[in-house]
């Protein structure tokens, strides 16, 4: 028989063989593939209260598993097959602990599209519940902390210290965040452009529109890479923003 996401069955469990017969019925071809049952023994039921109490899981428990999520999700189709809302959420649900920190490395690769939230039929909060259980994750020291995650944290420092976020300092200073050797000017500490280990695949996908720029359009994005535009006013605004930032516990 066919096994719709196949990749979640374990290689193992799988067996086909060259002829079968069940009840003296021939049932070869097709039908001849088994899924061997599986034990479970270790699983948390807390896990799935915690990622409930909190404000993003409260509709983790109207998912029927429809898959709606994932067949209309892009990651899935397109990118990875392991990235599964549906999966997910079961899991979850069951707190099998173990499973969902296998599938940590892709859970964290939502692209934000809510295609999925869009297209349940009863109503789950799909991106978010995806979040609540990351986070609940986090919160107990399941996962290190998840790319985009850092992304944020990231993007929020620029903010906070200027008020606006320079482009070319935020793509290429996050390609230092990342492990690779990006060279800087030797006076501001700025990072130089396309010097270094700056991925092929990034390289080709900035010079294209970068060819299309005018020069003083070009000039004006080097000059702010160096010397970073700040809001006016900024110094005394930051502070509010930052206190504020920390009441609400959105800054740590």
């Amino acid at each position: 028989m066919a096994i719709h996401e196949r990749s979640l069955v374990e290689p193992e469990r799988i067996l086909r063989k060259e002829r079968l017969v069940v009840d003296g019925v021939d049932v070869s071809g097709d039908w001849n593939l088994i899924i061997l049952p599986r034990v479970i023994n270790d699983y948390d039921l807390d896990f799935a209260k915690e990622v409930i109490n909190s404000p993003d899981g409260k509709t983790i428990n109207q998912c029927y598993q429809c898959s709606y999520c994932t067949a209309s999700c892009p990651v899935h189709n397109y990118w990875d097959e392991r990235y599964n809302p549906r999966h997910f959420i079961y899991l979850a649900r069951l707190g099998m602990i173990d499973e969902l920190q296998k599938r940590a490395d892709v859970m964290w690769r939502c692209v934000s599209c809510h295609k999925c939230t869009h297209r349940c039929p009863k109503g789950v909060l799909v991106e978010e519940v995806l979040k609540a259980i990351l986070r609940t994750m986090a919160k107990k020291g399941l996962i290190e902390e998840y790319p985009s995650k850092k992304f944020d944290k990231f993007f929020t420092e620029s903010v906070l210290e200027y008020g606006r976020i320079e482009d070319g300092e935020l793509l290429f200073g996050w390609i230092e965040k990342q492990g690779y050797k990006v060279f800087k000017d030797p006076i501001l500490k700025k990072p130089i452009p396309f010097i270094g280990e700056t991925p092929e695949w990034l390289k080709q996908l900035t010079m294209k529109p970068i060819k299309s720029m005018n020069i003083g359009f070009l000039v004006l994005n080097a000059k702010h890479m160096l010397f970073h535009p700040r809001t006016k006013n900024w110094s005394r605004f930051k502070q509010v923003l930052r206190k504020v930032m920390q009441e609400e516990g959105a800054l740590h």
